[in-house]
Order: structure tokens, then C-alpha cells, then sequence
């Protein structure tokens, strides 16, 4: 086409176009408009329901570990005493009953180990393992002393299965490495004053271990009556061995309490109810953010959500390209005491404004999916907009032949 042409053509478009042309242009801005509020007004978080303990009503659960589909081993006290259980197909096994056993009290931890069995101790020296409603004792050693386990956690390297024990070595908290054949090693002399309380595998030799640390220093005057309490992480090395594990990195915040450890590759996420914290274990370095929470919880595709205390009216959505404040429909309905995640839905349990002890689910699958009204209005804008588009491009083209 000559040029000429072309440029009558073009004003023959402009002067002789159709009225619906127009309105089509009118209708999508007015769309536009519309849609913008809309979106605003439903980018709230969506998914989350609140509900009672099935497995035993009115129970506070002390500690829990969520398999697929919502199965779980679960801590739980209640009137009648504290109960540890398993959760499966909608049955409950009581591994321990408070009728019969006391010492369901007594249970300071419950980690997964990697062939997916549970890991508790109820006695010195010993670990409880559990597998379904299957259970045997561990008897470690005991000619390097008697102690009680706190915490503990295997390394990620599936051949070797060793792990390091948070111990109480009675005066003192300590750590100890065990390898699979139940002999402990010697225990990490502890002249930092810290009670360390839970510990995390970062790799086949490290681990990240956290506590508080207790001073008398109380400003500019030594006061032992109101001591000092400031949350320590700890970044440990073992190899095996009889030797004592090494506590090679420290570092004391200034105050609050780290309640999570999050694996995120080379990284571990220590969320804090004043700060959250990252260790690198490539240049072993901490890194700081005002992030606060009451609970972090990792879900699939390396998704962390942070979840405020009671009332609190937003959560947030972390990832490795940055973080993003999202408002909740409704404030936060309990304070959160444990949590957990099976698949794509998060479990949080608490207390109530009353009391009362709940469980509040977020189904994260739901946040932004097509079913929910984010979701449609985003679909929506994006099918009515190639529509239009797609038409006024066909009535370009169309009127250009001629």
C-alpha cells in the first residue's frame, strides 16, 4: 500500500468510526475503574476457618507434628491429665493415656526423624520411637553420664542418621552428638550461661540451636532479683565421633524469644517474636529483619507466613524475592501456642479472647486461586480485557482492507 493510501485510510478510520467502537473503549475504562475497587476490596486474606479440637474438645495442645491430610501425633492436656496421641482417618490412638501414665507431662519435645517415625523421650538416657501406634525405646549409654534430653534432631544426610541432643546435664544445658549406635558422645562444656531449649539440622554437620540467656546485669547495677533474658542462636558443627559437638557461631538479640527455625536451603529462618533472624551457612552470617511474629510456618514452594499475636490484623507472606504485608479479613481470632502444616493447609492452635482452646486453618492453596474473589475479579479483568482488545484489533484490521 502507498503511503498516501495508507494515510487516507488512517483518517477515514478516525472520521467514519463506529459509535460502538467508542463505547466499547467507554465500557472497558468504566470496567476498569469498577475493577480496581473491587480487587481492593477483596485482596484480604482468604481460606482461613476457625474450629474445635476433634480429636479431645476443650484440650490444649502442648506440641504436634501434622502428617498428610490433616493425621497427626499430638501432646494435649486436658482435666484428666496430658495425653500423647496419634490422629489417623479421623481415629485416635492414645499412645499415652493419663489413666494409666503419668509421664505424658513429662514430654519436652516431638521430632520427625527422616523415616517419617516420631522421636520423644520420657526417661534419662532413653528415646521414645514412634511409628503409627508402633513403639520402641532407645537406650543410649550411659558410661559418659546420665542426662536429660530437651530437644533433638537428626542431620540430613539419610545414611548416617546422627543427630545432636539439646541436653540437661543437671546444673547446665548442654549438646551432645549420637551416632546410630546409641553412644552418645561427651557433652559441649557451657560457659556462656545460656539454657538452650531447641535445635534444627541446617546440613549433614551443622546445626542451629536456640535458648536465652540469663544475666544479673541489669543496667548499670547487678540486680539478681530481676535478671536479664535475651534469646540466643547458636550455629553448631559435628562430625561424629566421641567428641563433644562445637558451638562455632553465637549471637545474643537484644530482646523477645526465637519460637521457629525454618530450613531454607543453605539458609535457616529463626523467627523471633521481636526479630527474625537468617543464618547463612555459606559465609556464616546472620542477618537481621524487623520481622515479629508468633508463629512461622514454611509451606510448599518455599513459602513462609508469619502470623501475629492476638487481634492482630495482618500476615506476612515471605519469599527469597521479598516479603508482602496481606491484610486478614478478620484479626487474628486466637493466640497461637503450637503450630503445624499437612499439604497445603496450615494449623494453628490456641486460645481464644474466652479461653477456649481452638484451631485456626489456613488453606494457603485458597489465597489468590481462581475460587476465591482476588482470584475471579483477576481472572475476570484479564478475560474481558483480551476480549475488548481482541475485537477493537479485528475492527482495526477489518477497516484497514479498504
Amino acid at each position: 500500500m502507498r503511503p498516501e493510501n495508507m494515510a487516507k485510510g488512517w483518517r477515514r478510520f478516525l472520521e467514519e468510526e463506529s459509535e460502538h467502537q467508542w463505547l466499547a473503549i467507554t465500557l472497558f475504562l468504566v470496567f476498569i475503574i469498577i475493577g480496581a475497587f473491587a480487587i481492593h476490596g477483596t485482596s484480604k486474606l482468604t481460606g482461613m476457618d476457625i474450629e474445635d479440637n476433634s480429636a479431645i474438645q476443650n484440650s490444649r495442645t502442648l506440641d504436634i507434628s501434622y502428617q498428610s491430610s490433616g493425621d497427626h501425633y499430638s501432646v494435649s492436656h486436658t482435666l484428666d491429665g496430658t495425653y500423647f496421641y496419634h490422629y489417623e482417618d479421623g481415629v485416635r490412638t492414645d499412645i499415652i493415656d493419663p489413666a494409666n501414665d503419668n509421664r505424658g507431662s513429662s514430654i519436652q519435645f516431638m521430632t520427625e526423624l527422616n523415616n517419617d517415625s516420631i522421636a520423644i523421650s520420657l526417661e534419662q538416657n532413653s528415646i521414645m520411637l514412634i511409628d503409627g501406634s508402633n513403639t520402641s525405646n532407645l537406650i543410649l549409654d550411659d558410661s559418659r553420664g546420665l542426662f536429660n534430653i530437651i530437644d533433638l534432631s537428626q542431620n540430613l544426610d539419610d545414611d548416617s542418621n546422627s543427630m545432636i541432643m539439646v541436653t540437661d546435664e543437671g546444673d547446665n544445658t548442654s549438646f551432645r552428638g549420637l551416632s546410630s549406635d546409641g553412644f552418645p558422645s561427651s557433652s559441649m562444656p557451657n560457659n556462656d550461661g545460656v539454657v538452650w531449649q531447641k535445635i534444627e539440622a541446617l546440613s549433614d554437620d551443622e546445626w542451629i540451636a536456640t535458648g536465652i540467656q540469663i544475666s544479673s546485669n541489669s543496667g548499670q547495677e547487678n540486680n539478681p532479683a530481676s535478671p536479664q533474658i535475651k534469646p540466643v542462636i547458636g550455629h553448631l558443627i559435628w562430625t561424629g565421633g566421641f567428641t563433644a559437638p562445637m558451638l562455632d557461631k553465637m549471637y545474643i538479640a537484644p530482646s523477645g524469644e526465637f519460637h521457629t527455625m525454618i530450613r531454607m536451603g543453605d539458609d535457616m529462618i529463626i523467627a523471633g517474636t521481636t526479630q527474625t533472624t537468617i543464618f547463612d551457612s555459606n559465609d556464616l552470617t546472620f542477618e537481621h529483619s524487623t520481622i515479629t511474629s508468633k508463629a512461622a510456618i514454611k509451606s510448599d514452594c518455599n513459602v513462609v507466613w508469619f502470623f501475629g499475636s492476638l487481634n492482630s490484623d495482618s500476615v506476612i507472606k515471605w519469599t527469597e524475592e521479598g516479603n508482602e504485608v496481606i491484610e486478614m479479613q478478620h484479626k487474628m481470632p486466637i493466640e497461637i501456642e503450637i503450630s503445624g502444616s499437612s499439604s497445603d493447609v496450615i494449623y494453628m492452635h490456641g486460645s481464644d479472647s474466652n479461653g477456649e482452646y481452638k484451631i485456626l486453618t489456613f488453606d494457603t492453596s485458597a489465597h489468590g486461586s481462581i475460587e476465591s474473589g482476588r482470584g475471579f475479579l483477576n481472572f475476570s479483568f484479564i478475560l474481558i480485557f483480551s476480549i475488548i482488545f481482541a475485537v477493537m484489533g479485528w475492527n482495526i484490521i477489518e477497516r484497514m482492507k479498504f
